[in-house]
């Protein structure tokens, strides 16, 4: 079974490329990227095992190790979700759960290309302890490094695919607020290592392998350390690492197994009746023997009556309708909720990290302060202010996949002939109506803790700009290029298995510069204020920003109305084949 599954893995792999040119582009770049991340791994393997003492090889080693293995379970969780393409949920209607399948779903999930760069790069410890000379170490480093890919692969599965096995929607939005939480601490574990780093006695190196020498005796590097601890010696904690390295796939492969026999039976389905929010239509009060003493009709979008006054009605039936969305579906919420993290992470790693603050600070000089950093109200370092201009560009970026959050509900659109413009014009101006409050308040909170009023009116013009460019990027390729998205009531967690997470990420990655392309006024002159330190141009640039992010935000509402014009009937076929959306009414 499990060489059955390899096969049928890659033929749907192959099947995806010749279907769609952007699978194809996508995969040429990342197999080019893990070609050049296997060369560079392999260069510096060889400059560690000629040239850096065992103790340090050890640490490096354990340390990287523990970071792939977590990586593994963090990024599909937060991210991308299970590049699987053989998904158990998919399988469901063509075998029984059984322990052979959950076998062989986890060796075919090994086999793709995240799992052949991982297992190369596992074996990079065996060829650092040989050239130094460490033939046992190497030697262990070759048993164990199977064993800590079996990790990576059952951890990653256990992880994200158990995370959307929950069954009730409470269950699920405690899931939800703990990703949120892992979401705060992985962004901000680049900052623990800077401070504990600065912080050493040895400023850089010991702080750097006191955070090593944890993670590596941490279950997630356990199968890393193991080689170490016997190339220093170590016999007794090498053993004791082995077995522990060896039990962790022996202990998660029973729990991999239970998982996919309560997603395949119907235990982890979350599509339904019973597990979607309930929306107010107003069919049932009039339905009812109630609706007779109703003295008029409910009105189940009340804030329409109040947006139709400055949007066509369309686009206000459908702006008040996506606050709701904003408001009660925990996918939605997830992310504006990571959107206000990011303020958080940011500022706490610029306030970590910072020793001098913008060009041009007292004077408008051409230079750097050289004041050291500080987290006092009104003397924080002016690069914070930055911060709000990223929340802008993350804001603006969120709607692109609105019509994925819709599912296949967007036939109603189709059949009632709603225009592409209406449906942008109102998911433009949901997002706004919350979005550009809350960055106003974040920009005050920054400039009075930074102290520096002089640069907010650039600021803000450097928002605006990117934020219209941002909402114009994801109003045309929402339309051209919807990438999958969790089904209506399942978990904001649940894994996304239909082969476009790649071409998601590459789409973003391009999108982020398109949209800095799209800004570029503003960006140029916020650099060049920042490089002159003539933070008095502000207030043009304040201007300049309202109006090219205005025109911007407009501009992708006509085209991408006129896009999805087009595509409608391609889109909702899109939505449509993705995991789960067919399930929903």
């Amino acid at each position: 079974m499990v060489a059955t599954l390899i096969r049928l893995r890659w033929r749907l792999t192959f099947n995806a490329l010749r279907r769609s040119v952007w699978i194809m582009v996508a995969a040429v770049i990342g197999a080019a990227w893990a070609a050049g991340a296997i060369i560079t791994m392999v260069a510096a393997a060889v400059a560690f095992g000629l040239h850096e003492s065992t103790a340090v090889a050890a640490t490096a080693i354990g340390g990287l190790g523990a970071l792939t293995v977590l990586g593994w379970a963090l990024v599909p969780l937060l991210l991308t979700g299970v590049d699987s393409t053989l998904d158990p949920r998919a399988l469901a209607v063509w075998i029984a759960p059984s322990r052979s399948l959950a076998c062989g779903l986890a060796v075919a999930g090994a086999a793709g290309i995240p799992g052949i760069v991982t297992a190369v790069c596992f074996l990079l410890p065996a060829l650092v302890w040989a050239l130094g000379g460490r033939w046992g170490a190497a030697g262990l480093a070759l048993l164990l490094a199977p064993a800590a890919l079996a990790t990576c692969v059952l951890l990653s599965r256990v992880v994200v695919i158990g995370s959307g096995a929950s069954a009730s929607r409470r269950s699920r939005d405690i899931v939800g607020a703990v990703g949120g939480v892992v979401v705060i601490g992985a962004g901000l574990l680049p900052s623990a290592v800077n401070l504990v780093a600065a912080r050493a006695e040895e400023p850089g190196t010991a702080g750097l392998m006191t955070i090593g020498r944890v993670l590596s005796l941490s279950p997630f590097g356990w199968a890393f350390a193991a080689p170490g601890c016997l190339a220093r010696g170590q016999a007794v904690q090498a053993l004791v690492l082995t077995l522990g390295a060896l039990a962790s796939p022996i202990a998660l492969a029973p729990a991999w197994g239970r998982i996919v026999g309560r997603v395949m039976s119907g235990g982890g389905r979350v599509i339904g009746r019973s597990g979607r929010p309930r929306r107010s239509t107003g069919v049932r009060d009039r339905g009812s023997g109630e609706s007779a003493s109703v003295p008029e009709p409910v009105t189940p979008l009340p804030w329409h009556r109040r947006l139709s006054r400055s949007l066509p009605s369309p686009a206000a039936a459908i702006t008040a309708r996506c606050l709701r969305y904003w408001r009660t579906d925990p996918r939605y919420l997830v992310l504006a909720v990571s959107s206000i993290f990011v303020v958080l992470v940011l500022g706490t790693v610029m306030v970590l990290n910072a020793r001098h603050g913008l060009p041009g600070g007292g004077q408008g000089e051409v230079g750097f302060e050289t004041a050291p950093a500080s987290m006092a109200l009104g003397r924080a370092p002016a690069g914070l202010l930055g911060v709000p201009v990223f929340v802008a560009l993350v804001s603006g970026w969120g709607i692109h996949d609105d019509l994925g959050y819709d599912s296949t509900a967007q036939w109603m659109h189709l059949s009632a002939g709603v225009r592409g413009r209406d449906d942008r014009l109102g998911r433009v101006s949901a997002a706004a109506l919350w979005q550009l409050p809350l960055i106003a308040v974040i920009t005050i909170g920054f400039g009075a803790w930074t102290g520096r009023w002089d640069i907010v009116p650039a600021v803000v013009g450097a928002q605006l700009g990117l934020y219209g460019a941002a909402l114009a990027w994801s109003s045309v390729m929402g339309a051209i290029m919807p990438y999958e998205v969790t089904a209506p009531g399942a978990s904001p967690l649940k894994s996304r298995t239909s082969g476009m997470t790649l071409v998601a990420s590459l789409v973003q990655m391009i999108g982020f510069l398109a949209v800095a392309v799209l800004a570029l006024p503003v960006v140029a002159g916020i650099c060049a204020l920042m490089l002159l330190g003539a933070w008095q141009w502000g207030w043009a640039l304040l201007i300049v920003g309202v109006l090219w992010g205005a025109g911007l935000a407009w501009a992708g509402v006509v085209v991408g109305g006129r896009t999805l014009d087009r595509r409608w009937l391609s889109v909702l076929t899109t939505v449509r084949s993705w995991p789960g959306h067919a399930e929903t009414r």
